[in-house]
């Protein structure tokens, strides 16, 4: 899968990718709510094996197939964040995520490709809806959920069990319904 639109592309992982993935998962606003990235490697190389994965699965239009994607700058391919889509196992249905590097959060980049990548999703599969789950803690992308159109369904807080990459006990649940 390769989406280009007027300021992004959203690709597959490439090896090339694996040092700017290994700093960006870094950043401070990426290790609050999304630490889990930052655990899989100690070095750039260790992003090696799910870039290769991500590669040889790119082609495949099913999006129950849990799968990161870079979001590049057109010009130079460089990776600046990252979008993905997949099943969520513990709620059984079609999620997207992202985040961004702090040096290109704010300009838009972000929406343009949860905007684009939402649009695929719906083009190539049958799923009524789309969803998101956000920390009640991320107010910039419980901003930027709505901005893409996911209405907020719920706040749900699990009973007996803590997520690891929650800053609050709670978290939004957000549905984007097809068209």
């Amino acid at each position: 899968m390769r989406i280009k639109t007027s300021n992004i592309v959203i690709r597959a992982f490439e090896r090339k990718d694996a040092e700017n993935f290994f700093r960006i998962v870094r950043e401070k606003s990426i290790l609050r709510f999304m630490p889990d990235w930052a655990r899989k490697g100690t070095r750039p190389q260790d992003y090696y094996e799910p870039i290769d994965w991500s590669q040889a699965h790119q082609d495949v239009a099913d999006i129950s197939i849990k799968r990161p994607y870079a979001i590049a700058l057109p010009g130079t391919d460089e990776m600046i964040g990252m979008a993905a889509v997949g099943l969520k196992e513990t709620l059984h249905e079609v999620e997207v995520a992202y985040f961004m590097s702090e040096k290109y959060q704010g300009l838009g980049y972000t929406k343009e490709a949860i905007d684009a990548l939402t649009q695929w999703c719906f083009e190539v599969s049958d799923v009524p809806y789309l969803i998101l789950t956000i920390d009640c803690a991320n107010d910039p992308s419980n901003s930027l959920a709505q901005k893409c159109g996911f209405e907020l369904f719920e706040k749900r807080t699990p009973i007996g069990q803590k997520n690891p990459n929650m800053q609050s006990d709670g978290y939004f649940y957000c549905r984007k319904y097809r068209k």
